[in-house]
């Protein structure tokens, strides 16, 4: 009679465990997009902590300025609760890297250092005006939250422009909620053709069942 239960048990067990394998197969999300012929997708690992977890990341192919035209999609490791003021909160994660792109600018071999651009020093949109401005407050950049859609639903949209000299750097961050799950999407670039062509395939992505 043991010998008959423990078999019963075993059996149970077993079938327990290949029913929660085969809903969690079934249940397992894949997020894509459609990804144009010139453009490629890697895998998005973070090198510092974050309540983000990096899920993929797209960039243009062969690109000198590769370094600083992407776009990244994540998940948010936490409860949102107020969209749009994680939006706000979040562009100040994003100097650190907008203050990688002014040193760039600054560098001696960059454009802005021949002596033909001191003469527009004066002007409100040279790159000291900028800095200082960013340490103010960040959002004078930005468009008013959006809620938008894609094929996904909806979205809220944080859409950023900053000026350095004659160049502008372009900062887009949306945030979406499906499946119980919140996912965070960065563009960022220095060409505004680039950012409509990160915006095109931003707007194809999709959630779906493996």
């Amino acid at each position: 009679m043991e010998k008959w239960y423990n078999f019963i048990s075993k059996r149970n067990l077993i079938f327990l465990l290949i029913t929660f394998i085969f809903s969690y197969k079934n249940n397992s999300l894949s997020q894509t997009f459609d990804i144009p012929a010139n453009f490629v997708e890697g895998p998005l690992i973070y090198s510092y902590e974050t309540n983000l977890k990096g899920i993929s990341k797209i960039s243009p192919i062969d690109d000198a300025f590769v370094k600083y035209s992407s776009l990244e999609l994540s998940i948010v490791n936490s409860k949102i609760n107020y969209p749009s003021k994680w939006l706000e909160d979040k562009i100040y994660d994003e100097l650190g890297d907008v203050a990688e792109m002014e040193r760039l600018l600054r560098s001696k071999d960059s454009p802005l250092a021949d002596p033909i651009f001191d003469q527009f020093k004066h002007l409100p949109i040279y790159i000291d005006d900028t800095i200082e401005q960013l340490a103010i407050n960040p959002l004078v950049f930005c468009k008013k939250i959006s809620v938008l859609y894609n094929k996904t639903g909806k979205f809220y949209e944080l859409n950023c422009t900053i000026p350095f000299g004659f160049f502008n750097n372009y900062l887009l961050m949306r945030l979406q909620f499906k499946r119980n799950i919140w996912y965070f999407t960065k563009i960022t670039t220095l060409n505004y053709n680039r950012l409509l062509d990160f915006l095109t395939i931003a707007d194809s992505f999709r959630i779906k069942k493996n």
